[in-house]
């Protein structure tokens, strides 16, 4: 399934409702829980309950979100990799695996604005000290918003599969594909979807499970504002390190991994040079911590060296 398909299904699903399930696994062990952390969005009248954080570890520190209908298990290896030198803080955002959707009156602007503005609001209320902010697909979209627009209050960014402007991607490679469009798909197969997403199996029911455990209204709404969504021009006001772990073979059988990466680095193109770097997982899917678990800590855990614990 291409990207174009796996779109063109997302939308298939959400229209009925149905959550686009991407990950999961068994809860992680903390030592201190924020269930369902409040903070105030601006121009709002009530506190958005707009995640759920969960705790780990002392030291420097590190914000670990998850992707679209993701819980915070996503990041369960890494948490194990991580937890003895930094204290994590896990995301599971408003409406995904389980935790309670927005309310009408928390929406804000957007999701992706609230979120971003809920996540500062609870980097100043916790004085935590720039954490870097480590972000799997949609949390990755956030991650570089954050380096984007709030250098001040994180120290840098590492954005594992994600994209500023996935809509424009969909666009171009509608555009290429004119000539040999394929109809959407009349029924939905979680069990595919769950196995373009990773080659690892023992993931594949875990995301089919968290597509259940999603709300459905809260899936669209979300891949409706991604598809609207275009970071590029605001890319060039990051300031902070950034690092992208991009998955080659996200787009395969129908992308080869050289133009998957070079959807890359066109989309990144306006980060400037000196704060960015790509590293590109050629055997992996969309979840690198299914596929190479491995892989994934061992960069995140030298970008976290680099650019954390060098400047104490």
């Amino acid at each position: 399934m291409n990207m174009t398909s796996k779109l063109k299904t997302f939308f298939a699903v959400t229209t009925v409702t149905l959550a686009l399930g991407l990950t999961t696994v068994s809860p992680v062990a903390a030592t201190q829980t924020a269930a369902a952390h409040k903070v105030a969005v601006p121009d709002t009248q009530s506190a958005c309950a707009c995640f759920e954080v969960t705790v780990v570890g002392e030291g420097p520190a590190i914000l670990l979100i998850p992707g679209l209908a993701s819980s915070a298990d996503v990041w369960q290896s890494t948490v194990a990799a991580l937890k003895d030198q930094y204290q994590l803080h896990i995301f599971t955002l408003a409406g995904f695996a389980g935790v309670t959707p927005l309310s009408a009156q928390s929406w804000g602007e957007s999701y992706l604005v609230t979120q971003q503005q809920a996540i500062l609001s609870y980097i100043g209320e916790q004085k935590l000290q720039k954490p870097v902010v480590i972000g799997h697909s949609l949390g990755g979209y956030l991650a570089l918003a954050l380096a984007a627009s709030a250098p001040e209050q994180i120290g840098g960014a590492v954005n594992v599969d994600g994209l500023p402007a996935l809509g424009a991607l969909f666009a171009e490679n509608a555009a290429r594909n004119t000539g040999s469009q394929q109809a959407a798909p009349g029924s939905f197969d979680p069990m595919l979807m769950a196995k373009g997403m990773a080659n690892n199996e023992s993931w594949h029911q875990r995301i089919v499970n968290d597509m259940f455990r999603s709300d459905g209204m809260t899936s669209g709404r979300v891949m409706g504002e991604l598809m609207q969504a275009d970071l590029r021009p605001q890319l060039a006001n990051i300031r902070v390190p950034v690092l992208t772990l991009g998955a080659l073979q996200n787009g395969a059988p129908y992308t080869t991994p050289a133009q998957v990466q070079a959807n890359y680095e066109t989309q990144l193109a306006n980060v400037p040079a000196q704060y960015h770097r790509f590293a590109f997982a050629v055997e992996s899917k969309h979840f690198i911590m299914a596929d190479a678990p491995e892989w994934l800590n061992q960069h995140i855990g030298q970008f976290l060296q680099k650019h954390l614990v060098g400047k104490e």
